[in-house]
């Protein structure tokens, strides 16, 4: 499969399709985005309406970035049997072939290795159809759930940076975890 092909390509795993994310998908995802307790550990809020996460969908859509210089993968999480829509796994690769990782998984489907299962799939994808050599990933020093992750993944901690944002009226440690021939095979 060659790079533009498994952008648009639905991949599969024993649990999950992982559909390339549309603006479509916004209608589903709205309300899994929507708890509050998704927006702990990371600087960001839930979408403020339907309309504004479509939009940002619809910029998703090209798969690149503005300047081209950035391939951008997303996908959305969607269950086998059932369909529901149960997060997105992103992912930004460089044009120096790393990539840097993140996702959102639905409160409700916490802790039942989704996260896990998408993300070694993609982390796959990158290293055989994109070259992805290292991929990065930042987490807060909080998130106990998504260091585990990582290191499942076989994700090595890297750096911390100190006071690296400042939400939800505290400041926020985060530890940058890389995935690569050095430290972790892709």
């Amino acid at each position: 499969m060659d790079a533009p092909a498994a952008a648009e390509a639905v991949l599969r795993t024993a649990r999950l399709h992982l559909e390339p994310l549309r603006a479509a998908h916004a209608a589903e995802l709205f309300a899994v985005l929507s708890d509050q307790r998704l927006y702990r550990w990371i600087p960001q809020d839930p979408p403020a309406s339907l309309d504004a996460l479509a939009w940002r969908y619809g910029m998703l859509e090209g798969r690149l970035s503005p300047e081209g210089d950035e391939v951008w993968l997303n996908w959305v999480l969607r269950l086998v049997p059932g369909g529901a829509c149960v997060g997105t796994v992103q992912v930004t690769v460089r044009a120096d072939r790393s990539a840097y990782l993140a996702y959102e998984l639905s409160v409700d489907a916490w802790g039942r290795g989704y996260a896990s299962e998408a993300c070694a799939t993609v982390l796959q994808l990158l290293a055989t159809t994109f070259g992805v050599g290292r991929v990065e990933a930042e987490v807060d020093t909080r998130n106990s759930a998504s260091i585990r992750l990582l290191e499942r993944l076989g994700f090595s901690r890297a750096g911390l940076k100190h006071d690296a944002d400042f939400f939800k009226g505290a400041a926020s440690d985060e530890y940058l975890y890389e995935l690569s021939p050095g430290g972790g095979s892709l």
